[in-house]
């Protein structure tokens, strides 16, 4: 291949170096486009390089961009509104102020965060720390539960083997004197 472009060259090279002789007459009109000089030679073009370009393959970065290009504005559609409101919150609202409890008083668990989001969410998304702390002790009830059953499936495997019993059902054998043998006697019939 290197060859190749390299004869390629050569054979280029000394055909442009040849007078056009007869076909100078004709060089007035454009039929060779740039590539004919006055001198009667013809030179080649160059492009701006040195050397052959080249096409070269890449990967898209269409569906990177159009990708990134759709996350920024999917952020800035969603980002700067909250920005906003979360702007105006604290500007015209503010945090909450510690106070003493009035007597007789009972706080809910959303009062005890300082800032109004985080007491909006605690409010409205999140369960209080009572039905919190319920779940819990459902999980763990449930969790004895199972390691009670586990003692006792280990006691009934360890008793199993102790006395030669089995998990399978014993069923009487039933007397040969039920069994009919007519059919059999005559089996052409």
């Amino acid at each position: 291949m290197a060859a190749m472009s390299l004869l390629l060259r050569a054979a280029v090279t000394l055909g442009s170096r040849r007078p056009l002789g007869v076909s100078a007459v004709w060089s007035r009109f454009p039929l060779l486009g740039r590539a004919v000089s006055r001198s009667g030679v013809i030179a080649p073009v160059r492009h701006g390089s040195q050397e052959k370009r080249m096409f070269i393959i890449k990967p898209t970065t269409f569906y990177d961009k159009r990708f990134l290009q759709l996350l920024r504005f999917y952020i800035k559609l969603t980002g700067i509104p909250i920005a906003v409101f979360v702007t105006f919150i604290n500007i015209f609202i503010g945090e909450a102020e510690l106070a003493e409890i009035p007597e007789g008083y009972t706080p809910e668990h959303w009062e005890y965060h300082k800032h109004p989001i985080s007491r909006w969410i605690a409010y409205y998304l999140l369960d209080p720390p009572e039905k919190h702390y319920e779940k819990c002790l459902a999980l763990i009830h449930a969790e004895v539960e199972k390691a009670e059953l586990r003692k006792k499936e280990w006691k009934v495997r360890r008793l199993m083997k102790e006395r030669g019993d089995g998990p399978w059902y014993h069923y009487e054998t039933p007397s040969t004197s039920l069994i009919d043998y007519d059919p059999k006697s005559t089996p052409d019939n």
